[in-house]
């Protein structure tokens, strides 16, 4: 135990030595800054040089250069010809940030990392930049907005990582048939008020849409976990003005928070008009009773990520539904939960998303405007479009490049379905609600201990799903009694306990300035 603890010891002395160095060598640089003068706004006179990170994580045998990545040639001849800017690429296995290599834009999964460098002085504050040159860097700015940029900080004088887009988002939207619609002559809604008229006339012509079937009509499907299955009418009657703290310390217990019983009320409504399926609290998620429904037409409506009907091409929901009822039967994406001010908003439940692509410039950089320009061309609609089309045959594909929008292009086999770029444009439209989660550099294992040394998490999941269901499903004239007392069960199982924790680390973090992890027993 005493070599283990001394041989972590030492690797803290290096590591923060290497550190040490590499914030002298960027001193050092201070003297050298460019002079950005010659800088008309899109390119510059004199030729600046920079090195961009490559991640070779995949293949590290073969050299990437401009002579044998098409991608990497065409990308530098383009930016030298049009900005002035020599870029070179460097493979990522040839760099070692601990010990001050590193190229001047570089990029790592490693949040809490990353965050650590920064408050030791490693890595370059990008806001007077952006500041400055925000007219240069609208094709940037305009991608990752501003949920990308102010990503790692609530302080827009501090922007000290750029977080990559994601065109596949999270957000979950209500699908609704489509067809069914049209039968009855209804427009699409986009309140919950005209869901809740479509779903009515869904129930009431059970007979005309499903024929023999009418019995196995389900209007609004959702599972034995609601929080899920029903988690955009939940999110709406959250009240985005709540604290950063208030916001981070409901976390995982985020059915605790106020205006979370005005959605549990909105369903008992709907389940004692017959809108919901009567054993609900029976379906278990991503199982065949779940899903099959949908598949055999059945499903008026529902919510889910945008993705979910057409993954898995021909053995998609989408293809089975067609299947069984024909071509015509098809649904259309919508949003429809409406929060108080109007908008369509995703709360987002946990901290942030450890593996997302995070971008920065270590001290060492001496052009972090020539950085920012190339980031910028990168990120023009056109030029990603270009960029996307080249065939190069070299491992080094164009997402490589692309780190700026790198997390666009899981999933390539859904771009060409009209269908699912419909409901995905539609789930972008959801604005995420994470304001709570910004800079809370804490190790994430911090609530991996709770869960794993106390059963505290585990019980609270239980408990969670007791509490919405029995609510949801409570008879006509008993919702505010088994309300309050499934909350008081619920609470105590556990939600109180996540809750004072997590505002336990809040206070720890956020007032105290103690950024370190929680040390395990």
């Amino acid at each position: 135990m005493a070599d283990r603890s001394m041989k972590a010891v030492r690797m803290i002395i290096v590591r923060i030595t290497a550190l040490i160095l590499v914030v002298s060598f960027a001193f050092s640089l201070c003297s050298c800054a460019k002079d950005n003068r010659d800088f008309d706004g899109t390119r510059f006179s004199k030729t600046r040089k920079i090195t961009v990170l490559v991640d070779s994580s995949t293949d590290n045998s073969s050299d990437l250069t401009v002579g044998t990545s098409a991608v990497a040639s065409y990308i530098h001849d383009r930016v030298l010809s049009e900005c002035n800017i020599d870029v070179t690429f460097v493979e990522s296995y040839k760099l070692d940030f601990h010990n001050g290599i590193a190229t001047d834009i570089s990029f790592t999964d490693n949040y809490n990392e990353l965050a650590t460098y920064y408050r030791m002085g490693a890595v370059i504050n990008l806001s007077p930049y952006l500041n400055e040159y925000a007219d240069s860097l609208t094709d940037l700015t305009d991608l990752l907005g501003n949920e990308n940029l102010y990503y790692c900080n609530d302080d827009p004088g501090e922007i000290w990582c750029l977080n990559s887009k994601d065109d596949h988002p999270e957000a979950r939207v209500t699908f609704i048939r489509k067809d069914w619609l049209e039968k009855l002559g209804l427009d699409a809604p986009s309140d919950i008020d005209g869901l809740h008229e479509c779903l009515v006339a869904f129930r009431d012509n059970a007979e005309l849409l499903l024929g023999d079937d009418a019995s196995r009509m389900i209007p609004f499907l959702i599972d034995s976990e609601p929080g899920i299955s029903a988690k955009p009418l939940f999110d709406s009657c959250l009240d985005t003005s709540v604290s950063g703290r208030e916001f981070f310390a409901h976390g995982y217990c985020r059915d605790m928070q106020d205006g979370y019983s005005d959605g549990l009320r909105i369903l008992n409504g709907w389940y004692l008009e017959g809108l919901l399926p009567s054993d609900f609290m029976n379906i278990s998620p991503l199982t065949r009773e779940s899903y099959e429904p949908v598949e055999y037409g059945y499903v008026g409506a529902f919510c889910s990520q945008y993705d979910y009907l057409y993954a898995n091409g021909e053995n998609s929901h989408i293809s089975a539904l067609h299947k069984n009822c024909g071509d015509e039967a098809d649904y259309i994406a919508v949003n429809t939960f409406k929060d108080r001010y109007g908008a369509y908003t995703a709360w987002q439940e946990d901290y942030l998303h450890e593996e997302d692509t995070r971008i920065f410039m270590p001290s060492t950089c001496s052009d972090p405007l020539a950085c920012l320009v190339y980031l910028n061309w990168i990120s023009n609609s056109d030029n990603i479009s270009e960029i996307r089309a080249l065939n190069s045959g070299d491992p080094y594909t164009y997402d490589r490049f692309l780190i700026t929008c790198r997390d666009m292009f899981r999933r390539d086999d859904l771009s060409n379905d009209p269908a699912c770029e419909s409901a995905r444009k539609t789930a972008m439209d959801v604005e995420f609600i994470h304001h709570g989660n910004m800079c809370v550099s804490y190790d994430p294992e911090v609530f991996n201990f709770i869960r794993s040394e106390t059963d505290y998490y585990a019980e609270y999941h239980d408990s969670a799903k007791d509490y919405t269901n029995s609510v949801i499903s409570a008879g006509e004239g008993s919702f505010d009694a088994v309300l309050d007392e499934q909350y008081n069960i619920c609470k105590e199982r556990g939600s109180w306990i996540l809750y004072l924790a997590r505002d336990e680390e809040w206070v720890k973090v956020m007032e105290q300035g103690n950024r370190y992890p929680r040390v395990r027993n």
